[in-house]
């Protein structure tokens, strides 16, 4: 498990270059969505693109990457309050509007889980441990939004399927069917590490079929870099979810318990000798 956290804590790095390139690229498009009320809206583009590559450059190297996605989880819930909320109030509910901020809520997740995968010493005052453990559930919560999203045939970017795949809605239904049974599953710790596998598996081949595709016809395009590493950024949430989630306790019948007692208490006479010897 330890080499999965590591691969996907790599993997994860990934979209982080990518956007911080992209803050630098497009300063003015980026500019444009900081808070009107900040001053020097191009300087906090740039500190955020910084940011942004400093904390890849950090999970890629493993170099105080446990405060990386710290960072990066808080940045990112920073973009909920300051940014999405303020725009779902004033008007702008719309279903591409809720993905976006659905999006950066699971990227901030996956941020927190990836932090307390990364937590060498695990006590119980750790807050970045407590804050891992409770976004596994924001993040199995968000799963089944995002599955029953894609019966309900919003805009979700998870929801599309790569134009030459087969039986395009069977995809779009199968994908939607899993994210449910993974949150649920999730939520209810019954074969959790699996489910949270197996949905990652699933997401990443999708996205890989449908976004290599689209990269390769048309690379020059940014919203399709940006919609690839949100995709990304979230199937990578999966595989963290899997690497951390609890292993299921397995109880055994009483009667069981008192008979393996009794064999352990039989070997260890006959290895020692009655204990009065």
């Amino acid at each position: 498990m330890k080499n999965i956290t590591r691969i996907a804590q790599i993997i994860f790095a990934v979209p982080w270059l990518v956007f911080g390139a992209q803050h630098f690229m497009l300063v003015d498009f980026v500019a444009a969505l900081v808070p009107a009320y900040f001053p020097a809206r191009w300087f906090w583009a740039y500190l955020t693109g910084a940011a942004m590559i400093a904390a890849a450059v950090s999970l890629i190297a493993g170099v105080k990457a446990r405060l990386a996605a710290v960072l990066l989880g808080a940045m990112l819930m920073t973009f909920v309050l300051l940014i999405h909320i303020p725009k779902l109030a004033g008007g702008g509910s719309t279903a591409i509007s809720w993905t976006r901020a659905l999006q950066d809520l699971a990227i901030a997740s996956t941020a927190f889980m990836l932090a307390g995968a990364l937590t060498m010493r695990k006590t119980e005052s750790d807050v970045v441990d407590k804050i891992a453990r409770l976004s596994r559930y924001v993040f199995a919560i968000l799963l089944i939004v995002f599955g029953a999203a894609q019966f309900l045939n919003l805009d979700f970017l998870t929801a599309k399927v790569a134009t030459f795949l087969p039986l395009r809605m069977f995809w779009v239904y199968l994908t939607g069917a899993a994210m449910v049974a993974a949150g649920v599953s999730i939520l209810t710790n019954k074969k959790a590490r699996l489910a949270a596998f197996a949905v990652g598996v699933l997401m990443l081949i999708l996205n890989l079929l449908l976004h290599i595709y689209l990269l390769a016809s048309s690379p020059q395009t940014p919203l399709l870099w940006t919609a690839a590493m949100l995709d990304l950024a979230i199937t990578c949430g999966a595989f963290v979810l899997a690497t951390t989630l609890p292993t299921e306790s397995v109880e055994l019948p009483a009667e069981n318990n008192v008979q393996t007692s009794s064999s352990a208490l039989s070997a260890a006479q006959n290895r020692h000798g009655h204990f009065g010897d």
